[in-house]
């Protein structure tokens, strides 16, 4: 998503950054608007998904990734590296609530996109119910407009009364969140809470590019199970005291199993995960980096800095309360020749 963090001044430029599907799309099709735009605007690309491989367009002053995530930096030896991005702007309201009782004894936050391996999720609960665990699971699943055959599980509602019993669907709960509403459905306070009141949350894909169940998992003190090999910056600040990975898909239960008998015994270092995924102590990490941008430049960083609330969804696109957006039905990228325009009136161009 297109997003505006400074306007310019008679002195010094803004900045703006951009989704690493716009950036594409710049390239592709509106390089010379992009080249207007960096005439008054720093233009920095961030990359949230799984970007290794890419290319990286003239136009861009520079990036925000991490080295899990994108291997710009190692390609492109001269751009200037931020490496921070959405994950690291996680609302202050995913903590720990020692008030707040435990019921859920896994939760699972999660699209029904094809990659989020819903499926294999669906296998492993079974096994542990066919164990003998009587586990209370929550999966919340946020539909959305452009869920398509082609590469979302769109009969997860058919194979989840399929596959558990009258008796299991007692204990798991599939929450499928309606299409209109916005993008994960619930608000932060209410997932918040949900963390709060569960032992452990998993995440089942195997490629991520900065996934923020993660970090709200962390954050609230409840230890994360996932495949070990996960690609992405997921596994970034996994320890040994605070996660439990798997090898084999196949062996995903035991791992979950493991995660609930333990769950009071897990360790969490707050103060570095604050440090790293928290909103405000990523906002202050950003204006240092954005002082060193100007500074590369010949330019005074003034520290001010607008549209910086959410920018946990801001960044990656989940944030549609702009003037470019068409509709909070979809997702916040720029597709559009139109939304391009508009975005460049928004910039005073």
């Amino acid at each position: 998503m297109a997003h505006i963090f400074k306007h310019p001044k008679e002195d010094s430029k803004g900045i703006v950054v951009i989704s690493h599907q716009e950036a594409e799309r710049g390239l592709n099709h509106y390089s010379d608007m992009m080249n207007r735009i960096g005439e008054k605007y720093f233009i920095g690309i961030h990359y949230g998904g799984f970007s290794k491989g890419v290319r990286y367009p003239g136009f861009a002053d520079f990036f925000m990734g991490r080295s899990s995530v994108t291997d710009i930096s190692q390609r492109y030896p001269d751009a200037f590296e931020i490496p921070i991005v959405s994950s690291n702007f996680t609302s202050t309201v995913f903590k720990k609530d020692s008030e707040v009782k435990k019921y859920w004894d896994i939760i699972n936050i999660s699209r029904a996109a094809n990659i989020k391996r819903l499926d294999g999720f669906f296998r492993e609960i079974k096994k542990i119910y066919n164990k003998g665990y009587k586990y209370k699971v929550l999966l919340i699943s946020p539909k959305r407009h452009e869920d398509t055959p082609e590469d979302h599980f769109m009969d997860i509602e058919d194979v989840y009364y399929d596959m558990f019993s009258k008796e299991e669907r007692q204990w798991f709960t599939l929450m499928r969140l309606a299409q209109n509403l916005e993008f994960k459905g619930l608000s932060k306070t209410q997932l918040s809470y949900f963390y709060q009141s569960s032992k452990c949350a998993t995440l089942f894909s195997d490629c991520e590019g900065s996934p923020g169940v993660v970090a709200e998992a962390l954050l609230t003190e409840i230890p994360v199970v996932m495949y070990a090999g996960q690609l992405g910056s997921g596994r970034d600040l996994l320890t040994g005291e605070n996660s439990v990975t798997w090898q084999d898909y196949n062996n995903a239960h035991e791992c979950l199993i493991q995660a609930v008998e333990n769950h009071d015994k897990f360790v969490f270092d707050t103060e570095t995960l604050a440090n790293a995924y928290r909103e405000d102590k990523g906002l202050e990490h950003l204006k240092l980096y954005f002082e060193k941008l100007y500074s590369l430049h010949g330019e005074e960083f003034d520290g001010e800095l607008i549209n910086t609330d959410d920018l946990v969804s801001r960044l990656p696109s989940h944030y549609t309360e702009l003037p470019w957006v068409d509709t909070r039905l979809y997702n916040g990228h720029m597709t559009k020749s139109e939304h391009y325009e508009t975005f460049c009136k928004e910039l005073k161009l």
